[in-house]
């Protein structure tokens, strides 16, 4: 590509985002309820971009595994508060030498029977997969000499699966991950499967189990979620894509956790906050639900121009919904 056709395809960008972010302030920065910690809790010009965290809280404290873009590795986080976190860590890191896994982000993790079970995405040339790696202290981990465990086989599908969150059910005795599909740049669906080892899993037949939709909000395209069980239904929190530089944190509600899931009339519950650090788009949600305070904390990427921090919402439970 020579000079002028970069030109031209910098202007032609510059102009689609000035479109789209006229956009990106039709909804309120926070659903009614929601609140935003006003600064951003990691990342800066110092530390650089960090994105899609996953967060849970582990004896008492809480624990972010983070994708650090500078170094295309997954980083470890902790807090005894959830707003003040210690120095990235690094836990996994990128295999160059590797035809799938050039990159690594994406994570979740779950701690069963004492050990950490770390499902991550693995970003190759031409695809996105989904690895597993374990570890005995939640730092050093080793990667199952099997990855990828999950890999695109769907139309829809296309080239990428990434985004996995999964949970640990007791009553049914199966491991339950949701996983965004579709492009590589910005996934289109989200969908689900389950396995009873972390390691062989089934596709459910419904997906995907969710897509963009007739609302503004997310009529684009949907991706990377985070799911919670609360009484007896299932909360997921999502991203939803107004247009490709435009994305808000929107919640849709199942019984069952794979089909027929409902959007709320709340969303979305987080939008883009004008002039500050997130003043682009919101992307990646990771919550957890405190049920003695019925509080739900929320911690999401935000983006500005090229950099992308990571920032805290919360809300007071005061009925049956949110």
């Amino acid at each position: 590509m020579n000079i002028v056709s970069k030109i031209a395809n910098r202007i032609a960008l510059d102009i689609r985002r000035g479109l789209h972010k006229k956009s990106a302030y039709d909804y309120p920065s926070v659903s009614k309820g929601w609140e935003k910690y006003e600064t951003p809790l990691i990342g800066g010009d110092a530390d650089g971009t960090f994105y899609d965290p996953f967060v849970r809280n582990v004896n008492g404290s809480y624990i972010m595994f983070v994708s650090h873009r500078d170094t295309k590795s997954i980083v470890r986080c902790d807090s005894t508060d959830g707003i003040h976190w210690s120095k990235p860590v690094c836990i996994l890191k990128n295999d160059l030498e590797s035809t799938w896994e050039k990159s690594v982000n994406r994570a979740s993790f779950v701690i069963k029977d004492g050990v950490w079970h770390l499902w991550y995405t693995g970003v190759g040339d031409r695809s996105y997969k989904i690895g597993l790696a374990i570890s005995k202290d939640g730092y050093h981990f080793d990667r199952y000499k099997g990855n990828p465990i999950l890999t695109p086989s769907d139309i829809f599908e296309k080239n990428a699966v990434m985004n996995p969150c999964v949970i640990w059910d007791d009553r049914c005795g199966l491991f339950k991950m949701w996983y965004a599909a579709g492009e590589q740049f910005e996934p289109d669906v989200l969908c689900y499967a389950s396995s009873e080892d972390g390691i062989i899993w089934e596709k459910s037949k419904s997906n995907p189990i969710l897509y963009k939709s007739k609302n503004k909000y997310d009529c684009y395209k949907v991706g990377g979620c985070d799911v919670l069980k609360v009484n007896n239904a299932y909360y997921m929190f999502y991203i939803g894509y107004e247009n490709i530089d435009t994305s808000r944190i929107c919640v849709a509600q199942s019984i069952n956790g794979i089909d027929g899931w409902i959007r709320l009339p709340v969303n979305p519950i987080i939008s883009p906050t004008k002039y500050a650090w997130d003043a682009d788009s919101v992307y990646k949600p990771s919550v957890i639900y405190n049920m003695q305070d019925k509080e739900f904390m929320l911690w999401y990427n935000g983006r500005k121009n090229h950099m992308e921090r990571i920032g805290l919402a919360s809300y007071k439970k005061t009925e049956n919904k949110i």
